[in-house]
Order: C-alpha cells, then sequence, then structure tokens
C-alpha cells in the first residue's frame, strides 16, 4: 500500500486544494459545451453512439456504456450514489438507463465504489443492445488521440475531442493513477465513455477541473476490467494485501541516500498487524515477489505496483524477497505471508468511505467501527479501542459532551467499548433507563478524555408501542434508538411475539408485547405501525385493522404509520378518511381510489394522524420529531 504515515499530512494538505479545482462531473453545473470535431470520422461517432446511454436517478445522473448485449454497463461510484450518508455502500434507488433510441429501462446496481470511481449495473433489455470495443489502456501515449461521448442533462449527446495530454496523474489522491485529457468534459458526462482514434474505449472520464485549462481525468479501463468481477459477484470492490504495511517508491535522491537503484521501500509496518507477524520491517526493500523483480522510481510506478497487488486474491500465498540491513551491509531475505481481503475502508482522500455509520441523531452523534486504517490516518494509539466518532451536531447533546470528531469512545457508563455492538447495547441500556447523565470515556490524540452526555429527553412522559410485522423491518433499530434517544418508554408488539432479527450481529429483540394481548387504547400515547415489505400482511389483518379504527377513534392518541403501513387508516376507515395523509407513491392510487386526501409530502400530519413515506432516514427522523411535537 501508499506510504503513510509520514507522507500523510502532505497528501492530505494536497488533495484538500485540488478538491477547490476538482469536481466529479456530474455534480457540475457549467453549461455543457457541443463540439462537432472534423477529426472524428463520422462512422467512428455512428459506431460509438448507440454504446453511450444516460444515467438518471432521484439525486442526479451521469451516463455510461454497454459492456455486453445482456446488459451490463459501466459508470461511475458517485453517479449511482445514494442519498444516505450513513450507508455510503447503498446506491442510488430508483435508476434508469436511456438508450440512445430512446428507450428506458430500470437498472440495478450490482455494485460500485468510490474510488475507483467504478459503477456496474444491469438492465433487462429484450434485444438491441450494442456493447463498446474495449481498448488498450495500458498501452496508452501521451499525444494519442481521443475523445469523450457523454450525456449532459437537457441535451441527448455531446462529441468532444483532445489529446491524452498525460497518462500518469497521480496527485489527485485517487488509488490508481488517472489518465489526463483536453477533450472537454461536460456536466452530466461522469461514467461516459473516453474513446481512442479507432472508438476503443480507452476509459470512463470521471473528474473534470473548474478554470480555464478545462482538463477532464479519466480512469483507465483495465482498472475497471480488474473489478468487474468483484462488482458483479459480491457487490463492492474487494481490495486485498497482508495488512498493514505502506510502500514508497525509490527516486533518485532516497536511491542515493539508501545506496540502491532499484526496489520498493517499507516505510511503515503497524505493530503486531499480520505484516509484522510475517517479518517485514520498516526500511526494507523489496526487490521481488514471487521471484519476479519488481521497482518503483516513481510514485506512478509505485501506484501501478500496489494496484497489482491489491488485486490478488485472497487466500493467495506470496513470497517477497527484501534487502535488509545498512547500506553495504545488507543481506537479502526471502518471506512468506498470505494475502487477507482489506477491510472496509474509512473516508480519506478521495474515497468516501465504505463504513456504515451508526447516528443518533437526537443527540447529534455518529460512530463507526474502528478500524486499522483509522489508527494511522488519525494517529490513533495502536492498543485503543472503541468506535471512531464520524459526526458531531454543533450545539447538540454529544457537542455540549465535547465530543469531536476523530475521537475513539472507549468506555460509556463505566462498560468498555469493545465493538459497534456494545456501544449500540451498552448506549440503547442507558437510554431506556432515562439516565441524566451518561459518562463518555474519549481517546483523543495520546489522550483520554472524561465526560458526560445529558440527553434532553423531550419525550420522557411519552408511552410508544411499535407495531411490527415478522420478518425484514430495516427501520425498526432505527426507530426505536431515537425513541429512546427522545426519552420515551418504548414497547415493541409483533403478531404472536415473534422474535425479530437486526443487523450487525446484533441478538434478536424479543417483543414486549403480543398483538393478540394488546389494548392500545390504555397501553400507549402513541401507536406507530413499521413499514417495508412485511407490512403489507397487516392489510387483511382483521386485528389489525380493527385496531387502527380504535385508534383513529382515540381523540387522546396518536396514530402514525410508515411507508406499506400507510394505507392501514384507509382501509380501516368506513367512509371517506378524513385527515389527509401522504403514502409511497406505488400506493397513492390505491388511497386515492378509496377517497382518502394523498398530499404527496414526505411526511403529512393532521388531526392526531401521522403518515411518512419512509423513504429515508431522513425522512424517517422528520416523522418521529412530528410524532414528538404531537400533544
Amino acid at each position: 500500500m501508499r506510504r503513510l504515515p509520514l507522507f500523510l499530512l502532505t497528501i492530505l494538505f494536497a488533495f484538500g486544494c485540488l478538491q477547490a479545482q476538482l469536481l466529479p462531473v456530474a455534480e457540475e453545473a457549467s453549461e455543457p459545451v457541443i463540439k462537432n470535431p472534423v477529426d472524428i470520422p463520422e462512422e467512428i461517432m455512428r459506431k460509438v453512439d448507440p454504446s453511450v446511454v444516460s444515467i438518471q436517478h432521484e439525486r442526479a445522473g451521469g451516463t455510461g456504456f454497454i459492456l455486453s448485449t445482456d446488459g451490463y454497463i459501466l459508470s461511475n461510484g458517485h453517479v449511482v450514489l445514494g442519498s444516505d450518508p450513513e450507508q455510503p455502500t447503498q446506491p442510488a434507488k430508483r435508476i434508469t438507463v436511456i438508450l440512445s433510441d430512446e428507450r428506458k429501462f430500470s437498472a440495478k446496481v450490482l455494485g460500485f465504489s468510490m474510488d475507483p470511481d467504478v459503477a456496474l449495473l444491469k438492465i433487462d433489455a429484450p434485444e438491441g443492445l450494442i456493447p463498446v470495443e474495449i481498448g488498450d489502456s495500458r498501452n496508452a501515449s501521451v499525444g494519442q488521440r481521443s475523445f469523450a461521448v457523454g450525456t449532459p442533462v437537457g441535451l441527448k449527446r455531446t462529441f468532444t475531442s483532445g489529446i491524452l495530454s498525460n497518462i500518469t496523474r497521480t496527485d489527485l489522491g485517487t488509488e490508481t493513477v488517472v489518465f489526463q485529457t483536453d477533450a472537454a468534459i461536460n456536466s452530466g458526462n461522469s461514467g461516459g465513455p473516453l474513446f481512442d482514434s479507432q472508438g476503443r474505449v480507452l476509459g470512463i472520464n470521471t473528474y473534470a477541473s473548474r478554470g480555464q485549462n478545462n482538463l477532464g481525468f479519466t480512469i483507465p479501463i483495465h482498472v475497471a476490467q480488474a473489478m468487474i468481477d468483484d462488482l458483479k459477484n459480491h457487490g463492492r470492490f474487494i481490495r486485498s494485501l497482508i495488512p498493514l504495511y505502506f510502500t514508497n517508491e525509490i527516486y533518485d535522491e532516497l536511491g542515493q541516500a539508501l545506496q540502491v537503484d532499484r526496489g520498493i521501500l517499507i516505510s511503515y509496518v503497524m505493530e503486531n498487524s499480520s505484516a509484522d507477524k510475517m517479518g517485514l520491517k520498516m526500511g526494507d526493500i523489496l526487490i521481488k515477489v514471487n521471484g519476479e523483480e519488481v521497482s518503483a522510481h516513481t510514485k506512478a510506478e509505485l501506484l501501478d505496483f500496489e494496484w497489482e497487488m491489491t488485486i490478488r486474491p485472497a487466500g493467495e500465498e506470496i513470497t517477497f524477497t527484501l534487502l535488509r540491513g545498512e547500506p553495504g551491509d545488507r543481506e537479502e531475505i526471502t518471506l512468506t505471508g498470505t494475502l487477507e481481503e482489506l477491510e472496509l475502508m474509512p473516508a480519506f482522500n478521495r474515497h468516501v468511505g465504505e463504513l456504515p455509520e451508526h447516528r443518533y441523531a437526537t443527540l447529534g452523534l455518529g460512530v463507526e467501527k474502528l478500524t486499522d486504517l483509522h489508527h494511522v490516518i488519525h494517529q490513533i494509539p495502536a492498543d485503543a479501542r472503541g468506535v471512531f466518532v464520524k459526526t458531531v451536531i454543533e450545539g447538540s447533546v454529544a457537542s455540549r459532551a465535547e465530543i469531536q470528531p476523530g475521537d475513539v469512545i472507549d468506555t460509556i457508563a463505566d462498560q468498555p467499548v469493545e465493538s459497534i455492538v456494545a456501544f449500540r447495547e451498552i448506549l440503547d441500556s442507558e437510554l431506556a433507563k432515562r439516565e441524566k447523565a451518561i459518562p463518555v470515556e474519549m481517546i483523543r490524540g495520546q489522550l483520554n478524555n472524561i465526560s458526560a452526555m445529558a440527553p434532553d429527553y423531550l419525550m420522557h412522559n411519552r408511552k410508544v408501542i411499535l407495531v411490527v410485522p415478522p420478518g425484514d423491518n430495516p427501520d425498526l433499530d432505527l426507530l426505536r434508538r431515537e425513541l429512546l434517544a427522545k426519552g420515551a418508554t418504548v414497547q415493541i408488539a409483533t403478531p404472536g411475539k415473534v422474535s425479530l432479527s437486526r443487523d450487525d450481529a446484533l441478538p434478536d429483540l424479543v417483543p414486549d408485547l403480543d398483538l393478540s394481548d394488546l389494548n392500545a387504547e390504555t397501553e400507549a400515547d402513541i401507536l406507530i405501525f413499521t413499514g417495508g415489505e412485511a407490512a403489507k400482511a397487516f392489510w387483511k389483518n382483521p386485528d389489525i385493522i380493527a385496531l387502527v379504527k380504535a385508534s383513529l377513534e382515540n381523540e387522546g392518541q396518536v396514530l402514525a404509520c410508515i411507508g406499506e403501513s400507510t394505507l392501514l387508516p384507509v382501509l380501516a376507515s368506513e367512509e371517506k378518511l378524513k385527515p389527509k395523509i401522504t403514502l409511497p407513491r406505488d400506493l397513492s392510487g390505491q388511497a386515492v381510489m378509496r377517497g382518502a386526501s394523498y398530499t404527496g409530502k414526505d411526511v403529512e400530519s393532521e388531526k392526531m394522524l401521522i403518515t411518512t413515506t419512509g423513504t429515508d432516514r431522513d425522512v424517517l427522523r422528520e416523522f418521529l420529531q412530528e410524532v414528538a411535537n404531537q400533544r
């Protein structure tokens, strides 16, 4: 892997400067420029045009290109990225691919990565798909003619031409070398192809520079090709390495100081890591891998070496031949290790991170799993354990406790936090007891800090029953933890008191109540029906319908419904439902057909009835705040 931590500050500073100049093309707001270049033969333009597609979804859009007649499509990861910052590996929900002949197809994102910025999509088209021809990006050369094709918003196509002006850009904070071209990369062209003069794909266009130089940056197609199997079979790009060591190219001055003219310097080895146990030491000079000579004189050569190591399969045994010792007195040694699958990446350079964030919005606190790379990037002591603080909202409970992003929370209420699971269980338990002050111990750099969170508990006198169907309930954990953080007394009711599975290795939730024994009128101030596909089973359940009807008639009780459960008030009303409601779009027709007043908002509240589409976490939190506001 690349050098750290010796050069980390330099890299991060350079990245910060570059970010002001570089943006993913899909997010730029400049007016598209259309050229009709005379140096691109019309037959080449006709050849490639059917292979380029437009990609659109609820957040943004971009471009892609067809890989195969059975519907595989390549694009950028940032083109298909979803809107939930807590789930950075989740794509946008409703993606449409528009072909050159204007046919539209729903697309599934099979997998994507943000660095390298590559996504693999699939559509089911009966016929007529024309794949691109793949070029040889490994042998691309400076000055080589190239042209870009894209689908900017509002325009069907743009064709722009230029040359490859650099094929070894390494200063953009990317994991691999990228190409630079002066072919104009217009707004909305992210994910589109860069072709050579024969109409063969050289790479995927991903970034464009602001300013007068109008440079575009392209991921070489051989990089994307190496990722396809992982994206197709695993939903993400899987990196392999012997964790955790970093490398440095041996440039002229360093080579003179080390008295070597070839090889790759091992610049860092994490203590007690697999690399350490393999026998690697800082200062070793790697000269062979599996008997083949390796060397890196430039940063571009180093990135190419690291990439070739990264794409080897996990589990493969690998042999390093190294030079060890002082100049003039070195010995050649051989070490053998086994490549491992790298854990999910935290945010770093152009990589936005892959780790799910566990956020208590009511407390203004978000944490994620602490990884080995966190230790190196943020210079956290090697023996530190706990969870990494990703988010602290200004003015929140966490902010008042002086918790800061980058802290490691290692103890809550005098209980050690060994994992993200332990963090969630301990904090939820303290919130359920409505403790006025929850002690928190944190590691910040080399220092230990002690503080306490004092939740506001604005719903401390409110009794809530969550009515949950058996099956998949993706929003249950969020609903429960945010209600606990607000101070509500939370009980869970299911038909038959069936246990509910949760994510992230948390133990199953055992319901407090069986719906058949539920007297919601006396046991709850607020009745919340969760959503999801499993909630459709409630539509034909007479006990559920009777419960909803009774709640509608109870003027002192709040009835709140999410997603698929929002149809329940309509089904329970013998006459036209008077309060306004909102529903998921695909259910709106059923509601309108029965005379309901459908508004289409994310959250609707009227006369103690609160409904929400439940489309994402922000909407659910807006819904919970509306529930909390009801008296």
